[in-house]
């Protein structure tokens, strides 16, 4: 894939990553961990999206902090309790998806600590069974932290002020 940042030349990557939110930063730093040359285009000044702004907490079961609390969940239990969320909404879910969110949830928060970060709780978040709410600390400004440290300790291209509006995709 090529990108002209900032109607400069074009410049080669094999992962070009459009956002320098949480999500983009976890996933241009897993593609360049994974050998990609990355690319990582935010249009504004600063990295941090809407996770900048969030509440920093993330959802998950079968944690080590509700082990150490005593707490016995699983991701089957979590999978259950999402629809709660839904409410007369529930059979619009991507049941896939979800799937794929509390089977792999308790892995994310263990690699998002092993960046450095430090999570309270687990607290109660009803509609949820069981406390499953861990809060990132001291802010959600905390994973914009980490995640951009180590994009770019694995070698990720970050540019800011870099809009992406016609991607060219070479075969």
């Amino acid at each position: 894939m090529t990108a002209a940042a900032n109607a400069g030349p074009a410049i080669e990557a094999d992962v070009i990553v459009v956002g320098g939110g949480g999500a983009g930063l976890a996933c241009a730093v897993t593609a360049a961990g994974n050998g990609a040359k990355t690319m990582l285009l935010e249009k504004n000044p600063k990295l941090g999206g809407t996770t900048w702004l969030s509440i920093g907490s993330i959802t998950a079961a079968n944690t080590r902090f509700q082990k150490k609390k005593g707490i016995r969940d699983t991701p089957d239990e979590h999978f259950e309790d999402m629809a709660l969320f839904c409410g007369p909404d529930a059979h619009k879910d991507n049941l896939e998806l979800r799937r794929i969110l509390v089977d792999n949830v308790p892995d994310t928060l263990e690699w998002l600590m092993s960046l450095g970060m430090r999570f309270f709780g687990p607290m109660p978040e009803p509609p949820h069974r069981k406390p499953r709410m861990h809060n990132v600390l001291p802010n959600s400004r905390s994973y914009i932290y980490h995640l951009s440290r180590e994009a770019k300790r694995v070698g990720v291209d970050i540019r800011q002020n870099a809009r992406a509006e016609k991607p060219l995709l070479d075969n």
